[in-house]
């Protein structure tokens, strides 16, 4: 007989023992023990009393919230260098991997020695960005949690053909492509490296393909957003106003954007969008009015101010406030009452998560006016083109009382 409880210290690993004897992931580990191992081979039998079960079962399930230490042994467990393989088979989800900036997948897995800290550098860029290649591949990491978000496959599909395109050049993409680009160009900062402009732009993706790793684990991250995805995303094609410049603009409606995103992908001047932080964007070269909407405002994030009342009356109709400063004759408010302009709606439950890092928007797409009062701010009633999404709209509506 063996005994598989004991009093163990509260950190034991429960689960690398009964993974071990009975060759199955961590995730399937949980089910096993609540059935009573029903998949063992036949004579074969483990028996655990009601506190022994509960007792593993709180062991393995804290598994799923390990400390770096303890995720990097995970890791290199399950012998594999796919992201997806990991999660699928220990049950852990992407969020268990990137908790902060310190964290990537390509950094458990040196640590866990799965991959060779050697060739961090392959030689497609100049020579001379070889000096320093570890820390600036440690800088791109940093900022691969800037794509779990990505949930449309034209997005994720087009990140991994431009950072695997060696010596493609910026002009020679189509329209959609160097949307695409731009968007990759400024989520990763590259600006602050390598300037701004079209040379800048080859400059900067071909820095980031040299680095393979980076490349490989952007791929992956991105391919499993849209597995993962929680709404069904429709081009703004589809969805109307394309006669003002938008139909070879590659955002979808209910998929979700960093901010620089979406204003890449709506042609705002370069120089803007790295610095951008207010809540209302004029891309005229789209036709575009974009609000960006925080949903549950943190009092100590907003000024008295800027802590607008904007919520959703239905799941077709959201009410909105404009910026403070904002009249009814001020170009802006004329656009916004006219419809002069397309108005893209795009919220967010809070600014941060559970983690500290930033809360990507969700596009709920074009509006239509429908009526207004008062000014400083102008409150505005808009009709979404698409109903937004049941859980999107659970959120926005909890905020109007």
């Amino acid at each position: 007989m063996l005994d598989f409880i004991g009093q163990q210290h509260r950190q034991f690993r429960f689960d690398l023992k009964y993974r071990a004897l009975l060759g199955i992931g961590r995730k399937q580990l949980g089910r096993e023990i609540e059935a009573e191992f029903p998949s063992l081979p036949s004579g074969c039998q483990l028996v655990l009393d009601r506190v022994a079960q509960r007792t593993v079962l709180e062991g393995v399930r804290a598994q799923l919230r390990l400390t770096r230490r303890a995720l990097s042994e995970d890791i290199r467990s399950y012998g594999t260098t796919y992201l997806a393989d990991y999660l699928d088979r220990s049950g852990s989800e992407l969020r268990d991997v990137y908790r902060g900036t310190a964290d990537s997948w390509t950094g458990y897995l040196r640590t866990a020695r799965l991959i060779s800290p050697d060739s961090i550098f392959e030689q497609v860029a100049a020579a001379a960005l070889a000096v320093g290649a570890e820390e600036a591949e440690q800088e791109l990491l940093r900022k691969i949690g800037r794509f779990l978000h990505v949930d449309d496959r034209e997005r994720a599909d087009s990140y991994t053909a431009l950072l695997s395109s060696v010596g493609s050049r910026y002009q020679e993409l189509g329209v959609r492509e160097q949307a695409f680009a731009r968007m990759i160009f400024f989520t990763l900062e590259l600006q602050r490296k390598f300037g701004l402009g079209e040379e800048a732009y080859d400059t900067g993706l071909d820095y980031v393909r040299s680095f393979p790793w980076v490349c490989r684990e952007i791929s992956q991250v991105v391919e499993l957003g849209v597995r993962n995805a929680a709404h069904a995303p429709r081009t703004l094609g589809t969805a109307g106003s394309s006669h003002f410049g938008l139909a070879q603009v590659p955002l979808y409606t209910h998929a979700t954007y960093n901010r620089y995103e979406v204003l890449a992908a709506l042609g705002l001047d370069d120089s803007r969008i790295g610095s951008h932080r207010e809540g209302v964007a004029w891309c005229e070269n789209t036709g575009a009015d974009v609000f960006f909407v925080t949903l549950d405002k943190d009092e100590a994030q907003h000024s008295p101010t800027t802590m607008y009342r904007d919520y959703a009356i239905s799941p077709e109709l959201f009410h909105w406030e404009s910026q403070s400063t904002t009249t009814l004759a001020s170009p802006a408010a004329r656009r916004y009452l006219s419809g002069d302009s397309t108005v893209l709606l795009f919220t967010r439950r809070a600014a941060k998560d559970d983690w500290g890092t930033g809360v990507p928007y969700t596009c709920l797409g074009p509006v239509d006016y429908v009526q207004h009062n008062g000014e400083r701010p102008i409150a505005i009633t808009w009709r979404l083109q698409r109903p937004m999404p049941a859980d999107v709209f659970a959120v926005a509506n909890a905020v109007a009382g």
